[in-house]
């Protein structure tokens, strides 16, 4: 009875609805790719507009994370954001089963994107706020892990199977129906996060515009926008071109595809969680480091070696570990590296960042450059991205609470919180 109790608490109840609520926006936001075969010939499409369809959907995003997470930074009130921006992602699901033409599937790709950037920011400041020091890791790392567990791994079970037995446009449409019902049980259940002023290094109790020069006077902030750009490139583009690459390459069926994307989705969704939980024991440096050149081979070996469906599950299963390194990267070191009041802001500009350059500019390119030099020039580039984590994983500044809390008990807390470049 006392386990019972102990589990069903408010910090587990929000990681619940965040970790489904991430989950949904990140199956709204895959689907279009593990859709691919069956709308390139209906809408009569190149690589070079399937890239471009995750640009859109990218540069939107990557703008809205950061604008309006800083919003909710300013104003003080996040969760009214967050309830609205999720029905505006469903009912973009909707509307991308009803375009007939490339025009108008770019504008409401564009549309999703621009709702769907500030749920993550916002939903981890939120885990942030009710989490244990001991915990914090493994909290944002299980809630942004489901992308790959809803986004990647039963996502393209789903959709391929719905498309398959009705169409392409039913599958879009019914996406919608679970993330209405979660709208409604966060705007019942959630409460507003309250952020701890205390651990920041002034009394802030209200942003000012002015203040956000506090997020880049580290070197860690310098250093994640340049992973997340890694990460953006090295996810993207291998998602986009991959179900396309094992279909029109490898010439095996949209079943198998889906087979291979959804083991790739589970091996990001338990290397989602576990990454960051190693990095709560080990620290977050050698975690990242780690796990950035392991992803890098999840492309090449698509790029590489064409093999049977069951080895290359196994295989896409394993070296889904990027997918752990994304959490690390782009919200466990930001959020850590600066005043607690700065948490939605750092996270949602890690986002931007990333989201605009890696993508927005390089599925575009990738898919000119699969026009002309084959499908397996994406995965390399998708590759790159990888390794660009893994050099640039050496020059991070430690934050794991565990290894850096002798130091932190030692100093003045408030510039622990915050590191000096």
């Amino acid at each position: 009875m006392k386990s019972k109790s102990s589990f069903w608490t408010y910090q587990n109840g929000i990681i619940v609805m965040m970790f489904f609520a991430f989950g949904l926006v990140f199956m709204d936001r895959q689907s279009i790719t593990f859709l691919e075969p069956f709308i390139i010939p209906a809408l009569h499409l190149n690589n070079a507009q399937i890239g471009m369809f995750a640009s859109a959907l990218s540069v939107c995003w990557g703008v809205s994370a950061w604008f309006f997470s800083s919003y909710s930074d300013l104003i003080g009130h996040r969760k009214p954001i967050l309830v609205i921006f999720m029905v505006i992602f469903a009912l973009t699901s909707v509307l991308s089963g009803v375009v007939g033409s490339f025009l108008a599937m770019f504008f409401v790709r564009a549309l999703m994107g621009l709702s769907e950037g500030p749920v993550f920011p916002i939903g981890a400041t939120a885990v942030k706020s009710v989490s244990t020091p001991s915990r914090q890791g493994f909290n944002i790392g299980f809630v942004q892990s489901a992308s790959g567990l809803l986004g990647s791994a039963i996502a393209p079970l789903v959709v391929v199977g719905l498309a398959n037995a009705f169409n392409w446009r039913v599958a879009f449409y019914l996406l919608a129906i679970p993330a209405l019902i979660l709208t409604l049980i966060v705007a019942k259940y959630m409460r507003e996060p309250q952020i701890r002023y205390e651990d920041t290094q002034a009394e802030v109790h209200r942003l000012r515009w002015s203040d956000y020069k506090v997020i880049f006077r580290n070197r860690n902030t310098w250093l994640c926008l340049i992973c997340s750009i890694g990460f953006i490139t090295w996810l993207i583009t291998f998602a986009t071109f991959a179900p396309v690459l094992m279909t029109e390459v490898d010439h095996i069926s949209t079943t198998q595809m889906s087979w291979a994307m959804s083991a790739f989705g589970f091996g990001s969704w338990i290397w989602g969680f576990v990454v960051p939980f190693i990095s709560d024991r080990i620290g977050r440096k050698p975690a990242l480091i780690a796990s950035g050149l392991l992803a890098t081979l999840a492309p090449l070996v698509l790029a590489e070696v064409h093999t049977g469906i069951g080895v290359l599950i196994v295989l896409l299963f394993v070296l889904a570990i990027g997918q752990g390194f994304s959490p690390v990267v782009m919200s466990i070191i930001p959020s850590e590296s600066v005043p607690a009041v700065f948490a939605a802001s750092t996270i949602g500009l890690m986002m931007m960042i990333g989201e605009i350059f890696g993508g927005t500019v390089v599925p575009t390119l990738a898919g000119v450059a699969a026009d002309h030099f084959g499908l397996t020039m994406p995965m390399f580039i998708a590759a790159a991205g990888s390794f660009l984590v893994f050099l640039i994983g050496f020059g991070v500044r430690e934050t794991a609470p565990r290894k850096v809390g002798q130091t932190r008990r030692g100093g003045n807390q408030a510039n622990a919180s915050m590191p000096s470049v």
